[in-house]
């Protein structure tokens, strides 16, 4: 790669993080028993899904994270994204985390980006759960607190406001 491209290369995957340590201890949510459970996104190339994909639970909804794990230097990971998959008789877990490599969202940059240029290093954790209520007021207060950089959507209309003012 020669330097021109280089410099391409590193200018289109730069990514901002909002680290804003008073938005942290804002959501009430108890953390003690929650079981987070792993499985990388795509394979080494990413060209197709992981098999731990197969995994994924189809008997509950729940949260999920995509994190980048570049791999260089142990426990080095970049959040850069928080979902949720509503628990119904159409909709599980499963089916929402596999929807992101099968359907590639066009009308999404984002995540299109996101999985273009990292998917070989795209992981995701979730916690299994439920209550969809649960689930919805849970994603809203981490989205809120953590404002992850492919999240389009901030539902704190202050939060909101004061991250698009940079």
């Amino acid at each position: 790669m020669d330097e021109v491209d280089l410099v391409h290369k590193i200018r289109n995957t730069s990514v901002s993080f909002r680290l804003c340590p008073d938005l942290w201890h804002s959501e009430d949510f108890d953390w003690s028993q929650v079981v987070f459970h792993e499985k990388k996104f795509l394979n080494t190339d990413g060209s197709a899904m992981h098999d731990h994909m197969n995994e994924l639970p189809i008997t509950a909804g729940g949260i999920y994270f995509f994190y980048i794990r570049p791999g260089i230097l142990p426990n080095t990971e970049y959040l850069v994204y928080i979902g949720r998959a509503q628990f119904t008789n159409s909709q599980n877990l499963k089916k929402r985390c596999r929807s992101y490599f099968q359907k590639y969202p066009k009308e999404r940059p984002k995540i299109n980006t996101m999985i273009r240029e990292w998917g070989p290093y795209l992981y995701i954790k979730y916690i299994e759960m439920t209550d969809n209520d649960t689930i919805m007021s849970l994603e809203k207060k981490l989205i809120n607190a953590l404002v992850p950089p492919f999240n389009d959507e901030i539902p704190n209309k202050t939060i909101k406001r004061a991250v698009d003012a940079f």
